[in-house]
């Protein structure tokens, strides 16, 4: 995930650590990247993470992938593609511990 270096500093969020992103509908885990190209009031969060080196057929997905705090479940979903047109939501930052 990308963080604004000012907001890394504020949560205590250095470059690479874990860092749980949660909203309503659950959290995951992603490595922070400090870049100072995005505003300190968003963070920029990857989707379709996974972990190969998982030996379990879903090898993780869950844990990190962004999706699981979309909800793709009204009428806003882009009829061709069946996702909504911009993912952006409310959430909450902290390091893993």
């Amino acid at each position: 995930m990308e963080i604004h270096p000012e907001t890394a500093r504020k949560e205590g969020i250095r470059e690479g650590d874990w860092v749980v992103i949660e909203s309503l509908r659950g959290k995951v885990r992603q490595q922070a990247k400090i870049f100072a190209g995005i505003d300190p009031r968003v963070i920029g969060a990857q989707h379709a993470w996974w972990f190969p080196e998982k030996k379990d057929p879903r090898h993780g997905w869950d844990e990190s992938n962004i999706n699981i705090l979309t909800d793709n479940a009204y009428e806003g979903c882009d009829p061709a593609m069946g996702a909504t047109n911009v993912r952006t939501l409310l959430c909450k930052i902290y390091p893993e511990k």
